[in-house]
Parts: structure tokens; sequence; C-alpha cells
């Protein structure tokens, strides 16, 4: 028995260690994934509330022309301020 699963791991070692090494890969990488994908959820929604005060606050022409960006633009800066942390 031990005979046969020697052949077997002899035939199959290099694949079954790079799978191995592949899912351990794998399941290092989640968690970092996971806190992108947090990240980008934040940010989109920081987005939408800086956007929405900006409209009501109605922002001073000065700073759009002084930046050279339109709200859209500034809204997504804002967010992305708020989620850095």
């Amino acid at each position: 028995m031990s005979n046969k699963f020697y052949e077997w791991w002899k035939n199959h070692r290099k694949v079954v260690t790079y799978g191995a090494f592949i899912i351990l890969f794998g399941f290092y990488l989640s968690p970092i994934i996971k806190e992108a994908k947090y990240k980008n959820q934040c940010i989109n929604f920081s987005t939408k509330g800086a956007l929405t005060k900006f409209n009501k606050d109605d922002i001073e022409e000065t700073l759009l022309e002084e930046t050279g960006l339109n709200i859209d633009e500034l809204a997504k800066i804002e967010g992305y301020k708020n989620c850095i942390n």
C-alpha cells in the first residue's frame, strides 16, 4: 500500500505542492481583499454624503474656480479623505 502512495506522490508532487501554495496564498490575500472592499464601500458612501452636503451648502463659485474641479470631483476627494484610516 505504501508503495502505491509513493508512486502516486512521485508522479503528482509538483501539482499538489503548487496547488497547496496557491490555496495558502489565497488565504493570505483574503483579508487584504476584504479590507479593500470595505474601503471602497466607505469611499462610495462618503462621496454620496459629501455630494449631498455640497449641493445643499451651495459651494461658492470661487472654490470651484480656484480648484478647477466640479462638485462631483470635490465630493470624491472628500470621500477618500474620510476613509483613508
